[in-house]
């Protein structure tokens, strides 16, 4: 790694050291890796995150000349491959695809954790966020937002909304719009996008709350109609579909995201290399028309911006979470 091409916030980093220690740090960096590089995954083949990890692992691995190979460790919100990825060496050759669950969400939701997801892991840079839609099934009586907040407050608990399971992002969505419309919907919660969908799509349900990239396809063959999106503003993808804070319900932004992570110990110029490496993947071209076509939104950054935005969506979280009581075992 050329030093002049390292960021200089990362060089102010490296300027504690001696100069006879920059220049080992360095080259200490130019020198990784030598060997695979290990990924661990939260959550299951073939899952949003899953593929995120993978698109990530496979553009590092050219970038870097050696293989980076996922390792899924699905169970427990991601708690399980986070206590692993927390015990690994901490070497730069275990890595970990962490998210808003793992880094997030999980510390409230828990009474106890087997890793400590500030103590434990060190920051390398947002991957992706991934917005949520709540959509119904065409059949349904309310064909749009204003519709189906009228039906929930005429007779409360009566609309069923479907989610992929307990304090997934879907499910906190719909807390979060339950609290800004003031209504109250009965929550399905199943194991997953596709069992949820599957009951949505035959009318056993009539809503469905779950990312972009799960019902994007049901939505474009015309077999769920889209009410709102999670995001700032409308999606690129979803050009005709309304912003909840369009609809008038402001608090209502709910993203999924994914980021990469190191063990606590890892060495500062391995975790800055892979940062300056991540940003460059993410600023790829296939990389980026990828992650579009999966819904997910290329983010990067720097990893105390990283630090940053897990903090506030962990104090955002927490709040959400305690108000709803909610809590898993």
């Amino acid at each position: 790694m050329n030093p002049r091409s390292v960021p200089r916030r990362h060089l102010l980093i490296a300027g504690a050291l001696s100069p006879l220690g920059v220049r080992y740090a360095f080259a200490a960096a130019d020198a990784y890796p030598d060997r695979p590089i290990k990924l661990i995954v939260g959550f299951p083949a073939g899952g949003s995150a899953d593929q995120s990890a993978r698109r990530l692992a496979d553009q590092l691995g050219r970038q870097l000349g050696k293989p980076v190979v996922v390792d899924n460790r699905p169970g427990a919100s991601g708690n399980i491959a986070a206590a692993i990825a927390a015990r690994s060496s901490a070497d730069g050759y275990t890595l970990f695809y962490g998210s808003n669950a793992t880094h997030a969400m999980n510390v409230s939701l828990y009474p106890k954790l087997d890793y400590d997801p500030v103590k434990d892991f060190a920051p390398i840079a947002l991957d992706g966020k991934v917005y949520n839609v709540l959509s119904v099934n065409p059949a349904f009586q309310a064909t749009d937002l204003q519709a189906l907040l009228a039906l929930a407050r005429k007779t409360p608990d009566s609309v069923a909304v479907a989610t992929p399971g307990n304090a997934t992002s879907g499910h906190l969505s719909l807390v979060l719009v339950q609290q800004a419309a003031g209504v109250r919907f009965v929550h399905v919660p199943y194991k997953g996008s596709a069992p949820a969908a599957t009951d949505v799509l035959g009318g056993q349900v009539p809503a469905l709350f779950d990312n972009v990239a799960g019902t994007l396809a049901h939505i474009r063959a015309g077999k769920l109609r889209p009410l709102a999106v999670t995001a700032p503003r409308r999606l690129p993808l979803l050009p005709d579909v309304p912003t909840f804070e369009e609809l008038g319900l402001s608090g209502c932004e709910v993203a999924a995201w994914g980021a990469l992570w190191a063990p606590a110990a890892t060495p500062q110029p391995i975790l800055l290399r892979l940062n300056v490496e991540m940003n460059k993947a993410l600023a790829t071209a296939a990389v980026v028309d990828r992650m579009r076509e999966l819904s997910v939104e290329p983010q990067g950054g720097s990893p105390e911006a990283l630090t940053a935005f897990a903090l506030a969506e962990t104090l955002r979280w927490r709040d959400v979470i305690r108000k709803a009581g909610i809590q898993l075992d």
